[in-house]
């Protein structure tokens, strides 16, 4: 599996109660070309602490290239970063 620490443009909804849904997320390819890649289905969401900042990880499939692929994405409940 091919690691990506790259910031991302995600669209996401959320609930009254907090609880985020992520949608699509726009990502800047290697050839620089921008990519929209939307999540297809979420399978598992932890609130995980890493170096003292809270984090949200959705592990999700998504639609990359016209192949479905697993992905994690994180959300930094401080900075308000994916």
């Amino acid at each position: 599996m091919k690691v990506l620490a790259k910031p991302i443009e995600m669209i996401s909804w959320t609930e009254q109660c907090g609880k985020i849904h992520p949608l699509k997320f726009k990502i800047i390819g290697e050839e620089g070309k921008t990519k929209i890649c939307p999540v297809v289905k979420l399978y598992n969401l932890e609130l995980d602490t890493m170096a003292g900042n809270k984090i949200y990880k959705f592990t999700c499939e998504i639609v990359l290239n016209q192949q479905i692929r697993l992905c994690e994405l994180r959300y930094e409940l401080d900075t308000c970063l994916w």
